[in-house]
């Protein structure tokens, strides 16, 4: 009997367990190309060292440390004190030192600045594809804070940064495997199916885990990671599980507001999980929309809101 394959015989069939092994060498393959981009984006330095001081002590005595590592980057200066002294704060030219912005609004919403500005360096970039997806994020993060404020959650600010960035994962691979991700969001059109089912149907991996993998990279706090991971399973979500379910339920209010594309033409089902969790009704559900609408019509009537808020 003959040790060669016929090349006129058919291929093998496909087994389920051949399949699994393809995708895992998908994933491996995906991840080590992410891994490797050369043009991944980081966070400043500065940021960086911020997010250490905050997390080793949350007390005003930081307020000093931290204002002393913003001086030292002009840029992250001028979007602090640009920021505080911008109509949407309501104290047009009245702060002239960080650390004066800081004593202002306080480590929560200073922790929310630095996030969000630098986010959205990266979500204001072109994303071909994928244009509108940094309204999406806009509104998500106007949602989260919305929310907060109805059922009375501290940490707004930090709350609208994580649901900014929600989607982190989708300006990586829209932006650096480009043709790929163009792939990615036709399928998610043609099947109309949500877009994280067709990244995972093509590429292996979706989003979510993407912007895990970055926040990791950035060391950003487990506050904003957990969200960014799970923000399509809040279930799943231990340490940050209301923050997570916020970020969830954040999402699903500016799809169904229509503000921005998130790169799928679908309105997923909110998680039961995370409607309970943060014991939501339509009433307070309505307050939390109306919320949002003034705001984005707000900043909609105010262009510049755009420019200021991305420095």
């Amino acid at each position: 009997m003959s040790r060669y394959v016929d090349i006129a015989d058919p291929p093998p069939t496909e087994t389920p367990e051949s399949q699994q092994l393809l995708d895992a060498i998908g994933r491996r393959m995906l991840r080590r190309r992410v891994d490797a981009l050369k043009s991944l984006p980081t966070f400043p330095e500065s940021v960086i060292r911020i997010n250490q001081i905050l997390a080793a002590e949350d007390t005003d005595e930081s307020f000093e440390r931290i204002a002393a590592v913003i001086e030292i980057d002009p840029v992250l200066t001028a979007r602090v004190l640009r920021l505080v002294n911008s109509a949407f704060y309501g104290v047009s030219g009245a702060v002239a030192t960080v650390y004066d912005a800081l004593v202002m609004l306080g480590l929560d919403v200073v922790k929310g600045i630095i996030l969000s500005t630098n986010a959205m360096d990266l979500l204001s970039s072109g994303l071909g594809g994928l244009r509108g997806l940094w309204e999406h994020c806009f509104g998500a993060a106007v949602a989260a804070g919305a929310l907060a404020r109805v059922l009375g959650l501290s940490g707004a600010a930090e709350l609208s940064a994580a649901a900014l960035m929600h989607d982190i994962g989708k300006v990586v691979l829209a932006t650096q495997l480009p043709g790929d991700y163009a792939e990615v969001v036709e399928y998610a059109r043609q099947k109309r199916c949500p877009v994280i089912e067709a990244e995972t149907a093509l590429l292996g991996v979706g989003h979510d885990e993407i912007g895990k993998w970055l926040v990791t990279r950035w060391k950003l706090p487990a506050a904003l990671a957990e969200p960014i991971a799970l923000h399509h399973t809040p279930e799943k979500a231990t340490r940050h599980a209301e923050a997570t379910a916020v970020v969830h339920v954040a999402d699903a209010m500016v799809r169904a507001y229509g503000f921005g594309f998130p790169g799928d033409p679908v309105m997923p089902d909110p998680s039961p999980h995370a409607w309970r969790l943060l014991r939501l009704n339509r009433s307070k559900i309505e307050e939390a929309v109306e919320r949002m609408h003034r705001r984005l019509q707000g900043a909609l009537a105010k262009a510049n809101l755009y420019d200021e808020l991305a420095g």
